[in-house]
């Protein structure tokens, strides 16, 4: 099967290509060596290409007649330094796997961390704006009561800057205007009442009447 792109063999597997019936005794063999599978899938494990091979030279070389216990014994350390440089090399993957992964977790950190930072400052400088328009708004409020208030004293102090007499004198002015007024209005009225009541003479008495 493949797993993260590679293919991936079971003891039975493993078994299938050396040809033996029982793959009991791959799978002995592999914990004997102490090999670590790279997946599991129920409980079947998978092992790696480099494992797969380690057990097909070891039992390869098993059917070599003549080899001695000696040999044996070598072959299996030489096997076993394969392994654990292998296991090495699988380690140091997920090791440099783990420091992208760690990598990239942090630039997405610092990078929602520079948004928050800017919608902050957003909001901040959106309530100052919001205080130095009330402030200029208070500011011009207290204007109008100044400017208000400055009005008002300035209408009593003309008033308080003229005498009784001028005051009254004033008033008098005043209703004497509109008496005056009320008056040729009514003498005007009257004169042309009484031009208007006199007979009217013909042509021939306004030029050869007595004169």
């Amino acid at each position: 099967m493949k797993y993260e792109g590679k293919t991936v063999y079971s003891s039975g597997e493993i078994a299938d290509l050396l040809g033996f019936d029982d793959y009991h005794r791959v799978s002995n063999y592999l914990k004997k060596i102490g090999a670590k599978n790279v997946t599991k899938k129920g409980n079947t494990r998978y092992y790696s290409e480099k494992t797969k091979e380690t057990v097909i030279t070891y039992f390869k070389a098993l059917e070599h007649k003549g080899s001695g216990e000696s040999k044996k014994d070598q072959l299996i350390e030489e096997l076993r330094t394969q392994l654990r440089t292998a296991q090495k090399e699988s380690v140091d993957k997920l090791a440099e796997q783990k420091k992208e992964y760690d990598s990239k977790l942090a630039d997405q950190k610092n990078s929602y961390e520079r948004i928050i930072s800017a919608k902050d400052d957003d909001i901040s400088n959106l309530k100052d704006t919001v205080t130095n328009l009330r402030k200029q708004q208070d500011i011009a409020n207290d204007q109008i009561k100044e400017l208000t208030t400055v009005t008002k004293q300035a209408q009593s102090l003309n008033l308080a800057d003229k005498s009784p007499e001028q005051i009254k004198m004033l008033k008098g002015n005043a209703e004497t205007s509109t008496e005056r007024s009320s008056s040729e209005k009514s003498t005007d009225s009257r004169r042309q009442s009484i031009e208007s009541e006199k007979p009217r003479q013909s042509w021939w008495q306004r030029h050869f009447g007595k004169r």
